[in-house]
């Protein structure tokens, strides 16, 4: 638990450090620090016993490095590097800012995500000792807006750590049903007949493998009802992809539980909006499928219309997220809406061409592509843009049909070219978080597991003119 106070509650005291500037502590910690040899290095961490001449049994020295290179991502940085290392040893903490600027809301933030950790489904869990923090300060606003983001970061951790028996296309549209009851948005759940009856081909095409039924969830967030403008963020849902007819590899398709990360991150910043009530109208589209080999699948060489009726033809199964989409993001463009982002573990090539550093980015706007890639900046995540050349249409010309949905080159940009065919006149964003969304060790101040990203980005975008 993670409270606000102006007080001492426990009996460990975390502090900061900057390696150039000597901030303003409290008289009797001073007297401590005098035996600190802390030199302010980023991520430098000492412990000191203070042997009872002060009211903590151990004060925590954090170095931050100089204040020339110091910013929010920095100590959102650091700040959870010390509480991975912490919160296997502590069971309690007081965390004491004496900043001249408040960075509360990132120190709550911060904390909230680093103490979050998966224990699986075990009968016997592996929790971590560090249950209680108090941040010593009055700013209770921004700590609080602070600690609601960081768990709802962490609700679309846990979901994609889950595995895929529990996280079904039944259960991400009853979570989503919750979210919009808790943060009183609008929602609409389309299910396995209505898409049919509109003619969303392709999310039922993909669906048709699968025992379990694929579905299209709708929440809507109307912050300024006069505003004509529209945001949709479109999260890729696939609770399970084996490739379907087009069989992946068994190495590391366990690791396809996490194909719904995109769906998580957008449910994570529809679980926001409440907390944030910014002046703009969302909406979140988040088709749902299981990918899956049967008598019933679609196959390789068929080609189905879409819900813009363009036609595709299937060259892989295996490159489903793409048509999961394209039937979404026409469907938003029928409800309104003048901006599109989509979000989606697409493309094993753009893991192996960006790794787990950057994101990746296409769009057919500068501004909104400026606009993602410096809020990410401020917030600690990395984007790179992909070209969109209409040469690399050529890729996806077939002879059966309007558009194929898979190339042998180029596949990270060709997904994303795909995408971009189907928005036409609209301003869109395609971010491809295949590398990026699940990293098999801790980087501060994420544990290993599922990070949400891109979540955070897409919170300070939605939020940039409201500030």
């Amino acid at each position: 638990m993670i409270s606000v106070s102006d007080n001492k509650t426990y009996s460990n005291l975390l502090i900061f450090k900057f390696k150039n500037f000597e901030m303003n502590y409290p008289e009797n910690i001073k007297s401590i620090l005098q035996f600190s040899e802390n030199t302010g290095e980023d991520k430098e961490l000492e412990c000191i016993n203070t042997l009872g001449k002060c009211k903590y049994k151990n004060i925590f020295v954090l170095g931050l490095g100089t204040t020339e290179e110091f910013n929010s991502v920095k100590l959102f940085k650091t700040l959870g590097h010390a509480i991975l290392k912490l919160k296997n040893s502590l069971t309690e903490l007081d965390v004491l800012p004496t900043f001249t600027t408040d960075f509360n809301y990132t120190i709550a933030e911060s904390l909230e995500i680093s103490l979050y950790k998966y224990n699986g489904v075990k009968k016997v869990e592996n929790k971590i000792k560090l249950k209680n923090i108090n941040i010593i300060s009055k700013s209770t606003d921004s700590i609080n807006k602070g600690l609601t983001i960081g768990r709802n970061i962490n609700f679309s951790r846990q979901l994609v750590n889950m595995p895929g028996n529990y996280i079904t296309p039944k259960y991400l549209a009853q979570q989503s049903e919750n979210i919009a009851k808790h943060e009183n948005l609008d929602i609409e759940i389309l299910d396995k007949y209505m898409l049919k009856q509109l003619g969303m081909n392709c999310i039922c095409s993909v669906g048709k493998g699968s025992v379990l039924n694929p579905r299209l969830i709708v929440m809507q967030y109307f912050g300024n009802p006069k505003d004509k403008k529209i945001l949709s963020l479109i999260g890729k849902g696939v609770t399970f992809d084996s490739g379907g007819i087009s069989l992946k590899s068994s190495k590391g398709m366990a690791d396809m539980i996490s194909d719904m990360a995109g769906a998580a991150s957008v449910l994570a910043v529809m679980k926001c909006i409440s907390a944030l009530k910014p002046k703009k109208n969302i909406l979140a589209l988040i088709p749902v499928v299981e990918n899956m080999p049967s008598g019933c699948a679609y196959k390789p060489g068929d080609v189905i219309t879409t819900y813009s009726g363009k036609t595709v033809e299937v060259t892989s199964t295996d490159a489903e997220g793409r048509l999961i989409l394209c039937d979404a993001i026409s469907y938003a463009k029928e409800l309104g809406s003048t901006t599109i982002i989509d979000i989606a573990t697409l493309t094993g090539s753009c893991s192996n061409f960006l790794g787990d550093i950057n994101i990746g980015l296409l769009s057919n706007s500068n501004e909104l592509a400026s606009d993602i890639i410096n809020c990410g900046k401020r917030v600690g995540e990395n984007f790179w843009r992909l070209p969109n050349n209409i040469e690399y249409m050529n890729e996806l010309k077939s002879e059966a049909a309007d558009i194929k949905n898979s190339s042998g080159k180029c596949g990270a940009i060709i997904g994303g070219m795909f995408l971009q065919s189907f928005c036409e006149d609209i301003n869109f964003a395609h971010i491809d978080i295949a590398g990026c969304a699940y990293s098999s060790k801790a980087t501060a101040p994420y544990d290993k597991g599922s990070n949400a990203l891109p979540a955070r980005t897409l919170i300070e975008y939605i939020m940039k003119d409201d500030k």
